[in-house]
């Protein structure tokens, strides 16, 4: 069933997904230490999730994983949907659920899912060794998804918390149950840990980066979504998932009740949050909620009542987000080629040789701008990583949070600026910030702390249209000076002092509505926005990302910092806050002004 439904070989394609999936590819293979020297959303083996030709290596682990995942969601639907029908007619059904919701193809999404049928299963089996080995699984595959997607691994470990707090037996045999799940889940992890070559003693600094990139998630990724309609199908499919699991649990204990209800309204919070946080994800909810509703049959609710909801479920689903392309006799050849290229390194070569040549010309990369790179270090900014793995002879050393639009915490953008002042920096960047300004932020002013760092230690070496080439030099920044804080409230323009001669930059301090804050736990506050005025232009307004407020956010720079006009920002006169749930005139700010000369190299 799960080759029936493989996809060939992903096209390697530049853009902003492609491009983090090659940079955690290229660092696995490179061995670069994630904590201090590399974070994302998604972790070391964030590449697993994803079938695509970058190395030999993370290819493989990507199938592996992808395989994994797949075979325990057809598995558990099979024996499920045994209850209700022949083992040919629930294969078949099962096929039908995994082909509709491409769990093939966005593994990592659907992990979660699948832990959360191990959980249901481990507290439906009826016999404490069944209960205890899918329990087991559950942790082993909690332990490496915390290394794949590190939201999934925190749902999953949830999961696999309450499988355990609600099996049946006294206290003392419970807490000798958990102990093989937790071995499964602590061992893998440490065995995966190492296998990508991390030193153990990093965990503490991964561990710090990956909860300021949970928590800071929310308020930084906008995005609205891209069709109204979603807004009545999203309830609908929710309440129909809620409709047939009520109905599966009204005969049972009411410890059983209380702990299944706590691991689907735990498990779908996550899921709404990572649809629809960011108004493009929200296919993946629908598919994952297909399938959800789909696992319902290992707590054998009605027959009538599950097929009509899961054939409902399907409706709803390919109503929002349309008909995948049904071909079972490819899959067998994808898996086919794909394991052939795998053997053959000749072959494999040829193949990313294609690839990269075509990414070269596609991201108008000429021999004098690749000449220029060949033989220092360097980093892409502000998230082109691809180009990185499409010149094999890079030697990319990258920022520590792979992609710059994820630096939406003081932590994580500090991180970043700290490391292009450290002697570690690369020696050159290729830079082009307006080649995607991501959800609406002002591509020179994101992230703030980071952008400054990178005006005091790069100097334009060469111009390459489109691209930029900076080169490294001493600290070229004075010491900050405050030269004027104002006291102001949302929505009221103020007045940047002016400083010539100087980089001015301005930080910000202000408190969220009690409202908001709960928005912020519950799914994502009201988006921020600064509006800002240059000495001749019409207001811009952009997104303002609330976790680096009170990092320096570049607001006018000098003659000496050399760069081409298309590289250098608007001096900005004038700018307000608006958003956050505050009204206009409501809510204290306190922006505080700062002064740094600038040298000219």
């Amino acid at each position: 069933m799960t080759l029936l439904n493989w996809p060939p070989w992903a096209k390697i394609l530049p853009g902003l997904d492609p491009s983090w999936q090659a940079g955690i590819a290229l660092a696995f293979t490179r061995h670069i230490q994630w904590g201090p020297g590399l974070d994302f959303t998604y972790g070391p083996y964030g590449f697993a999730g994803f079938v695509e030709p970058f190395a030999r290596s993370t290819a493989l682990i990507a199938m592996l994983y992808v395989f994994v995942v797949t075979w325990l969601l057809a598995v558990l639907l099979v024996a499920g949907l045994r209850r209700y029908w022949s083992l040919g007619a629930a294969g078949v059904v099962a096929w039908v659920v995994v082909e509709l919701s491409l769990v093939v193809v966005h593994a990592a999404d659907f992990a979660d899912v699948v832990g959360l049928g191990l959980a249901l299963g481990a507290l439906e089996a009826r016999d404490k060794r069944t209960s205890t080995r899918l329990a087991t699984v559950l942790g082993g595959l909690t332990g490496f998804v915390f290394l794949v997607k590190l939201n999934a691994g925190v749902i999953l470990t949830g999961l696999l918390l309450l499988a355990l707090v609600g099996a049946d037996g006294p206290w003392r045999e419970r807490l000798r149950i958990a102990g093989k799940p937790t071995g499964a889940l602590l061992g893998v992890f440490v065995i995966a840990w190492v296998a990508a070559r991390q030193s153990l003693a990093n965990l503490g600094s991964f561990v710090h980066a990956s909860v300021s990139l949970i928590l800071g998630y929310s308020a930084a990724m906008g995005g609205r979504l891209t069709e109204a309609s979603i807004a009545l199908w999203a309830p609908a499919i929710a309440v129909l998932a809620a409709l047939v699991f009520a109905v599966a649990l009204r005969h049972r204990s009411r410890r059983y009740q209380v702990v299944a209800s706590l691991m689907l309204v735990g498990w779908g919070w996550g899921v709404v949050k990572d649809g629809f946080v960011n108004g493009n994800h929200f296919p993946a909810f629908f598919q994952i909620t297909l399938v959800a509703i789909s696992l319902a049959c290992l707590l054998r609710p009605g027959r009538l009542l599950y097929t009509g909801g899961l054939a409902l479920a399907v409706c709803i689903t390919l109503a929002t987000t349309g008909t995948p392309t049904i071909d079972p006799l490819g899959g067998p050849h994808s898996v086919a080629t794909e394991l052939a290229d795998l053997a053959q390194p000749v072959r494999f070569a040829k193949l990313t040789a294609r690839t990269r040549a075509r990414l070269v010309e596609e991201e108008r990369l000429g021999s004098s701008t690749l000449s220029l790179l060949r033989g220092h270090t360097f980093a892409i900014e502000p998230w082109e990583d691809i180009i990185a793995w499409a010149d094999p002879e890079a030697r990319w050393d990258p920022e520590p949070v792979v992609q710059s639009y994820s630096s939406y915490t003081s932590y994580l953008d500090r991180l970043d600026a700290a490391f292009l002042s450290s002697a570690r920096a690369p020696q050159r960047i290729l830079y082009w910030p307006l080649r995607f300004s991501f959800d609406f932020r002002d591509p020179f002013m994101e992230p703030p702390a980071t952008t400054e760092a990178l005006y005091c230690h790069y100097v334009q070496l060469a111009l390459q249209a489109p691209w930029q080439v900076l080169e490294r030099v001493a600290d070229r920044c004075g010491r900050p000076v405050v030269i004027g804080q104002i006291h102001t409230h949302f929505g009221e323009p103020v007045k940047v002092p002016s400083e010539p001669g100087k980089i001015v930059v301005a930080s910000f301090s202000f408190s969220l509505p009690l409202l908001s804050k709960l928005e912020v736990m519950l799914l994502k506050p009201p988006d921020t926005y600064l509006r800002t005025w240059g000495a001749r232009s019409a207001p811009i307004t952009y997104r303002f990302v609330t976790g680096t407020a009170e990092d320096d956010h570049v607001l006018s720079v000098p003659a000496t910092l050399g760069y081409s006009r298309r590289f250098t920002p608007t001096s900005v006169r004038r700018l307000e806050l608006t958003g956050v749930g505050w009204k206009t005139g409501h809510g204290a700010v306190t922006i505080t002004f700062l002064a740094l000369s600038l040298g000219p190299r």
